[in-house]
């Protein structure tokens, strides 16, 4: 059926009022059903005939309730402590037993205040399929990636979790960099199965033309996968979070610590959880064992 507009709705009153023609008529013509078509000249019998120019048709659906002063400050006092959106926040309140806001409010709190941005042009989605480890540690992700300002982020995330397990920032990209930034992850979550980089030279080969990167993890006992050439989906989280941390490395003033802590501890729209409770929640028995017994 058609939307029914004003200038129709109004047509079809007088019409109805006249009675020349039958309401099944008039309702295919306007196309309506003739329950409906029943519904207007009921509810407009009452109004005289030289208003019925000025009818204008309801906006549909409920009136929107108000924003009161007490959820628009938690949801701007949380948007500034953590950077999320609407989505995000709802399931944050959630996990953090915040009495619980609807994302479309806190959109409309969001850009009441200039905060959101407009989509512009909408843009639809691919079918995709998503893929991902089942245990947590399974596989780990590995890159560099420049902040610019001359800076050199290397980042380690886990697959199953997008947890970021180990990160550093430094002057240069090189082998030993992500060497250091790895034992201090493998020190503090364990030892992953897999680490899954790109070609680039820190994880290929040195100064000295020698695959340094792997044969130290082949010493771990860690199998060091490559992703395809020219196909960062390969590697893809890891790439996505750095999309993440492009768009929030300002707001933290270029602390690294305070962003990766933010992100560990938002909502993932992929897991409906943070990546600190997914990476325990995913964690399989035997990688729980050795944390166990520490304690």
């Amino acid at each position: 059926m058609r939307t029914l507009t004003n200038r129709g709705m109004r047509w079809g009153i007088r019409e109805l009022r006249k009675k020349d023609q039958s309401v099944y008529r008039i309702s295919k013509q306007l196309h309506i059903s003739e329950r409906h078509a029943r519904r207007l000249r009921k509810k407009h019998e009452d109004v005289p005939g030289y208003l019925i120019d000025q009818i204008r048709l309801q906006k549909p659906g409920r009136k929107p309730i108000p924003i009161d002063k007490d959820d628009r400050d938690m949801v701007l006092k949380a948007y500034e402590e953590m950077p999320m959106c609407a989505v995000k926040m709802e399931k944050y309140h959630d996990l953090v037993g915040i009495p619980r806001i609807p994302h479309n409010r806190i959109q409309r709190i969001l850009d009441d205040a200039g905060i959101s941005k407009p989509l512009g042009k909408k843009i639809k989605r691919k079918n995709w399929i998503r893929w991902e480890r089942r245990h947590s540690n399974s596989l780990w992700h590995a890159d560099f990636s420049e902040d610019g300002y001359g800076n050199h982020i290397l980042a380690y995330i886990d697959d199953a979790s997008r947890k970021i397990v180990g990160y550093g920032k430094f002057n240069n990209a090189t082998t030993e960099n992500a060497l250091n930034v790895l034992y201090g992850a493998v020190k503090k979550f364990g030892k992953p199965k897999q680490i899954m980089t790109d070609h680039g030279s820190q994880f290929c080969i040195d100064e000295d033309r020698v695959y340094r990167f792997r044969e130290e993890l082949k010493r771990l006992g860690i199998e060091h996968i490559m992703s395809a050439v020219k196909r960062p989906q390969s590697n893809g989280k890891i790439e996505r979070w750095f999309g993440t941390m492009d768009r929030l490395y300002k707001r933290f003033d270029s602390d690294l610590d305070r962003l990766v802590e933010c992100y560990n501890n938002t909502p993932h729209l992929s897991l409906d959880t943070t990546p600190n409770i997914a990476y325990l929640n995913k964690m399989s028995r035997e990688m729980m064992e050795p944390i166990m017994n520490k304690r």
